[in-house]
C-alpha cells in the first residue's frame, strides 16, 4: 500500500513539474521564425513554433491568414498535458488552402477568359465562393441546381447501347471531342464510379467509357438496367459553357473562367486551391485544434489518438483533384487508424463544415466523439469509397449527439458502426445523387445494443431510419436494436429488418410510402418474431413497406400503437401543431397516459404511463434536437410561418452552453429589436425552453426573441416572427 501510494505522489510530482514547464508560444503574420515566440516576438509561422513545442505547451495564432501545412508524426502529448494549438483571444485566424492569383487574363471567347498559370489548383475561388467545375449536364452549388438529378445528370437512352457505351441526343450539341473526359456513373445505389470516356468526336450523339477498372462497379439490381446509369462528365474546356464554370488544363497549364455576372476576372479576387491540408498529423496523441477558421483546407489524424477538434470552422474543406486528371480518392477530413479496434478517442465538437466534394468526416476506431456540429452541401460526386456522408461503420462505440446535417448527394447519410450512440440529432435533404439508402443505415453488425434515439429525420426521398439486413440468402440478421423517441416526416418510410429489436415511442408521418415499417417479410429470416413494437404514433402502419397494414399486419409483440390507418383518423390531429414542429400531444389526446413500459428500458413519463409518441404532455422542456449556435435557434412556431395556432407556445433550441433565457414577446417587431429588460416586452428569465404567451389573436403578427446567457454574459438574439392562423 505504501509503495502505491509512493508511486502515486511521484506520479503528482511528474504531473506538477510537466504543467510549471510547459510553455506558451505565440505566432503572428507580423512575426519571423527568427524570434523567440513570445507575445512581444511572436513566430511568423505555427511550423516554427510546433517544432519547439513539448507536452503542455501551447502555441496561440493571431488574428490572420496562414498558408503552411503542420506536419506532426510521433507528437505525443499527455492527459491533462497535450499538444493546443489555438485562437488567440477568440482572434480570427484562417488556415488557407488557397493561393491568390494575380494573372494576366485575356478573353478566350464570349464571357470567357483565360491566363496561364504557374502552380496547378484543382479548385477555383471567386470572392470567397467556390466555381463549378466544367461539366455537362450543368448543375452548382450556389443555386442548388446540382442536387436535381434530373436535371444535372444525364441518363442513357432506354433499349439503345450497353453499360460503358451511353447515347444521349444532346450529346451532339456539345462542341468537342469529349475524349479522355471524366465521367461520374452512377450504377445503381450506392456504386458511384469514376471513369475515363475512352471513344468520342464531335457532334457524336454517343461514347464510350472504361469499365475495367477493378473499383468499378455496377449494384445487383441495376444489372442490365444502363437507362437508370445517371452519369455527368468533367474534364474537358468544351463543357465550360456557363456562368460561375471554370476548366484548367494541366498540359498546357491556362485557366479559363465564366466569372458571375460575366465581370472580368481582374475586377475580381481569384484564388485557387493548392493544398489539402493544414495539419497532418501521424501517429500521435493528445493534440488539439481550437478556435481556428479553415478555407479550402482541412485536417487528418491518421493512426492517432486522442486528437480534439473543438470550436473550428471548415469552408470548402475538401475537393476531388478531377481538374488534374487524378482520379485517386478525393483528400477528406479524416481520422482513421489501420486496426479498427484501435481504442482512439477522438473528439469533433461545436464545428461548422460547409460545401465539400466528398464525405464530411472518415473516422473509425473506438470511443469517439462527434458533438454539436453544422455540416451542409455535401458531396456531389460520391465516389469517396461508397455512398456515405458520414461513414462510421467501423467506428465502435461512437457517440454522434447533437449534429445538424443537411443537403448531401450519397445515398446514406449516417452509416453506423457497432454500439453507436446516435442521439439528438437534425438530419434533412439526403441522397441526391444515388439511389436507396437512409438518414440513419443502421446495418446487421451494428444493430446489436445500438441507440438511435431523440433525433429528428424529414424532408428527404431516402428512407429516414433503417435497420437493414443482408440480401443474400440464409445470411444472418440483425438483433438487439433500440430506436425510440424519434420523429420523422416526409421520408421515403422508417423501415426494420431483424429480430428482437426495440421500437417505441417514435412518431412516422407524411412518408412517400407507409410510414413505419417492421418487416413481416417470411422469405427473410429473422422477421422481426419477436420485436417489440409499442407506444408509436404513426398514419400508415404495415409490415410491409407498401402493403396496407390490415393485409401485412406488424409481426411481432406489437401493443399500444397509435396507427391512423387503423383508427380511421389522422394521427396529426392528436398533437398540438407539427406542421409548425410542435410534436407534443394535445391535452384531450388519445395519447396521453396511453402507453406502457418495455422492461428493462428507461422510458421517462408524466402522469400514471407513457404517453404515444416522442413527447410527453405537460413536460415543461421540449427537447429539439440539432446544433446549438451561439444564439437560440430552431423557433417554434416556425419562424415566419402563418399559420400558428391560437393557443401556441414559444419555444426553441438555446445557445450553446447557455444556462439560462430572457425571454422577449410583442406585436411590434421595431419595440422587440431594441427591447431591454426594462421593456415592457420583457417577460422574464427562465431555464427552460418553454413561454406560454396565452391565447393569441387570429390574424395577428407577432415577434418574439430569445437572449442566452452564456458564461454570465447575455447574447443577444435575433428576432422571430409568426402570424396566427
Amino acid at each position: 500500500m505504501k509503495l502505491v501510494k509512493n508511486m502515486q505522489l511521484l506520479g503528482f510530482c511528474v504531473l506538477f513539474v510537466l504543467q510549471a514547464n510547459a510553455k506558451d508560444y505565440y505566432v503572428s503574420v507580423k512575426g519571423k521564425d527568427s524570434n523567440k515566440g513570445t507575445l512581444e516576438k511572436p513566430f511568423r509561422t505555427i511550423k516554427k513554433a510546433a517544432s519547439k513545442m513539448r507536452s503542455g505547451d501551447v502555441c496561440f495564432i493571431r488574428e490572420g491568414v496562414y498558408h503552411e501545412t503542420i506536419k506532426m508524426k510521433a507528437v505525443n502529448g499527455t492527459k491533462g498535458n497535450p499538444y493546443v494549438f489555438k485562437a488567440y483571444n477568440n482572434e480570427h485566424v484562417v488556415m488557407d488552402g488557397s493561393e491568390l492569383l494575380e494573372l494576366s487574363w485575356k478573353k478566350h471567347n464570349g464571357n470567357i477568359y483565360k491566363a496561364k498559370l504557374k502552380t496547378p489548383i484543382w479548385q477555383l475561388f471567386v470572392d470567397g465562393v467556390s466555381m463549378t467545375s466544367a461539366r455537362w449536364p450543368n448543375g452548382n452549388w450556389n443555386d442548388g441546381s446540382v442536387w436535381d438529378k434530373k436535371k444535372s445528370m444525364a441518363w442513357p437512352i432506354k433499349g439503345k447501347g450497353a453499360y460503358g457505351h451511353h447515347y444521349n441526343d444532346e450529346l451532339a450539341q456539345i462542341d468537342g471531342d469529349l475524349t479522355g473526359a471524366i465521367i461520374m456513373v452512377n450504377s445503381g445505389s450506392f456504386k458511384t464510379f469514376k471513369s475515363h470516356v475512352t471513344e468520342h468526336s464531335k457532334g457524336a450523339d454517343n461514347f464510350k467509357y472504361d469499365t475495367t477498372k477493378k473499383e468499378i462497379k455496377v449494384h445487383f439490381s441495376y444489372q442490365g438496367k444502363v437507362e437508370r446509369h445517371g452519369y455527368f462528365l468533367e474534364g474537358k474546356l468544351a463543357l465550360l459553357d456557363e456562368e460561375n464554370e471554370w476548366f484548367y488544363d494541366p498540359k498546357s497549364k491556362e485557366i479559363y473562367l465564366w466569372a458571375p455576372e460575366g465581370k472580368h476576372p481582374k475586377k475580381l479576387e481569384i484564388k485557387g486551391k493548392t493544398q489539402s491540408y493544414a495539419f497532418d498529423i501521424a501517429n500521435s496523441s493528445y493534440i488539439e485544434l481550437r478556435g481556428l477558421n479553415f478555407f479550402g483546407t482541412t485536417f487528418k489524424a491518421n493512426e492517432s489518438k486522442h486528437i480534439t477538434v473543438e470550436d473550428c470552422n471548415f469552408m470548402y474543406p475538401s475537393y476531388s483533384k478531377r481538374m488534374l486528371g487524378d482520379l485517386s480518392l478525393t483528400e477528406v477530413t479524416s481520422m482513421q487508424v489501420r486496426k479498427k479496434d484501435t481504442k482512439t478517442h477522438n473528439t469533433v465538437r461545436n464545428c461548422k463544415f460547409e460545401y465539400m466534394d466528398g464525405p464530411v468526416l472518415d473516422l473509425n476506431g473506438w470511443n469517439n466523439i462527434v458533438e454539436n456540429n453544422y455540416m451542409h452541401t455535401i458531396d456531389y460526386s460520391c465516389t469517396y469509397k461508397g455512398g456515405y456522408t458520414l461513414n462510421m461503420s467501423q467506428a465502435t462505440q461512437l457517440v454522434f449527439r447533437r449534429n445538424t446535417v443537411h443537403t448531401s448527394g450519397a445515398s446514406e447519410m449516417y452509416k453506423a458502426g457497432v454500439r453507436n450512440t446516435i442521439e439528438l440529432n437534425d438530419l434533412s435533404r439526403s441522397g441526391y445523387m444515388q439511389n436507396d439508402g437512409s438518414l440513419v443505415q443502421v446495418s446487421v453488425a451494428s444493430q446489436d445494443k445500438s441507440q438511435t434515439r431523440y433525433n429528428w429525420v424529414h424532408d428527404s426521398s431516402k428512407q429516414g431510419l433503417r435497420f437493414d439486413n443482408k440480401n443474400t440468402p440464409n445470411a444472418p440478421w440483425g438483433e438487439n436494436g433500440n430506436m425510440h423517441h424519434n420523429v420523422a416526416w416526409k421520408t421515403d418510410r422508417i423501415y426494420f429488418k431483424g429480430d428482437k429489436h426495440f421500437i417505441y415511442n417514435n412518431v412516422s408521418f407524411d412518408s412517400h410510402l407507409n410510414d413505419l415499417i417492421v418487416s413481416s417479410n417470411a422469405k427473410i429470416q429473422g422477421h422481426n418474431h419477436k420485436t417489440i413494437t409499442r407506444n408509436n404514433l404513426t398514419n400508415k402502419f404495415s409490415g410491409n413497406r407498401t402493403k396496407p397494414g390490415k393485409d401485412y399486419p406488424v409481426p411481432g409483440i406489437v401493443d399500444h400503437n397509435w396507427a391512423g390507418n387503423f383508427k380511421g383518423a389522422d394521427m396529426k390531429d392528436q398533437l398540438r401543431d407539427p406542421d409548425n414542429l410542435d410534436f407534443r400531444p394535445k391535452k384531450d389526446s388519445e395519447l396521453v397516459d396511453a402507453g406502457a413500459l418495455i422492461e428493462g428500458k428507461n422510458i421517462p413519463f408524466l402522469g400514471s404511463a407513457p404517453d404515444i409518441g416522442a413527447y410527453e404532455y405537460g413536460d415543461t422542456n421540449y427537447w429539439i434536437p440539432g446544433f446549438q449556435d451561439t444564439k437560440a435557434s430552431v423557433a417554434i412556431p416556425k419562424n415566419k410561418t402563418i399559420t400558428a395556432k391560437t393557443d401556441a407556445d414559444l419555444m426553441w433550441l438555446p445557445a450553446y452552453k447557455a444556462t439560462s433565457n430572457h425571454v422577449y414577446f410583442g406585436t411590434d417587431k421595431a419595440k422587440i429589436v431594441v427591447a431591454t429588460q426594462n421593456s415592457s416586452e420583457y417577460k422574464g428569465e427562465q431555464k427552460n425552453n418553454i413561454y406560454t404567451p396565452g391565447i393569441l389573436k387570429s390574424g395577428q403578427p407577432y415577434y418574439w426573441r430569445i437572449d442566452s446567457v452564456v458564461n454570465g454574459t447575455v447574447l443577444k438574439g435575433e428576432v422571430f416572427e409568426f402570424t396566427v392562423k
